[in-house]
């Protein structure tokens, strides 16, 4: 019987710590990078090939 009521109690204090904390709307990008858009998109379709075109990056044997 106490067993289950162990259980019980752990699960509760798990999901009541698991509620607490607050995801920000905004985050600032880290210090020293200013110039940078934070967060971006990947892949950046202004570097990235289109597919079916080569790619202009190095070539791996």
């Amino acid at each position: 019987m106490r067993r289950p009521l162990l259980i019980l109690a752990t699960a509760a204090v798990a999901l009541a710590l698991a509620g607490c904390g607050k995801k920000p709307s905004f985050v600032d990008p880290p210090q020293g990078k200013e110039a940078d858009r934070f967060p971006s998109t990947y892949p950046n379709p202004k570097t990235d090939p289109k597919p079916g075109q080569p790619s202009s990056g190095a070539r791996f044997p």
